[in-house]
């Protein structure tokens, strides 16, 4: 089954789940993931709780579907051949997503808390272990054609591409451009390739 269908029952009508995960939306930013309910869901947005369970089954179930329905095209795991190549177009996709409103707000609301990060099941956890592991795979290509410098620690090869973009992102209003991207995505590269 397609990654798009994971956390969401395949016969779900495209018009209701487009309508239930705009609410979602708007529902964890402007409340979080803790307060995230999908009986208050229901009530402010007018829609029906049995068709939520029905075709979602839970609260993290739907928070999940609405994290990655949109992103999951737009932050992906290239194979262009090149360690340096891979990490510019993850660096570039990543900033495409954090410069909309919803790619900007979803990020913050993401950020874990001392409490999120003592349960493994937690939609925070489960989110960064899926965005990590995305990234991972370019570091795992290159492993294989021996592009990566020995010892480099899978989760801080991620951590030296994506943090800088994801600080901007969360403490400004600034545009990431492209330049910005390259020049992050170069420094990782030099950081991470075997010389």
């Amino acid at each position: 089954m397609p990654a798009q269908w994971e956390f969401v029952d395949p016969a779900v009508p495209q018009e209701l789940r487009e309508r239930v995960l705009a609410a979602a939306l708007d529902e964890v930013v402007r409340w979080g993931v803790e307060r995230f309910s999908v009986g208050a869901l229901s009530d402010r947005h007018g829609i029906d709780v049995e068709a939520v369970v029905r075709y979602w089954g839970s609260g993290q179930r739907l928070l999940l579907d609405t994290l990655f329905y949109r992103c999951e095209d737009i932050i992906v795991a290239p194979d262009t051949g090149s360690l340096r190549e891979d990490l510019k177009t993850v660096a570039l996709s990543v900033a495409r997503y954090l410069n909309t409103t919803d790619g900007r707000r979803l990020l913050r609301a993401m950020v874990l808390d001392d409490r999120a990060a003592q349960h493994p099941d937690d939609t925070r956890m489960v989110y960064w272990r899926r965005r990590f592991a995305t990234v991972r795979a370019i570091l795992d290509q290159a492993a294989v054609r021996g592009e990566l410098r020995e010892g480099v620690d899978p989760v801080t090869g991620v951590q030296v591409l994506l943090a800088p973009i994801n600080i901007r992102a969360l403490y400004t209003d600034q545009h990431i451009d492209d330049a910005y991207c390259l020049s992050v995505a170069d420094m990782a590269w030099r950081a991470l390739v075997r010389r």
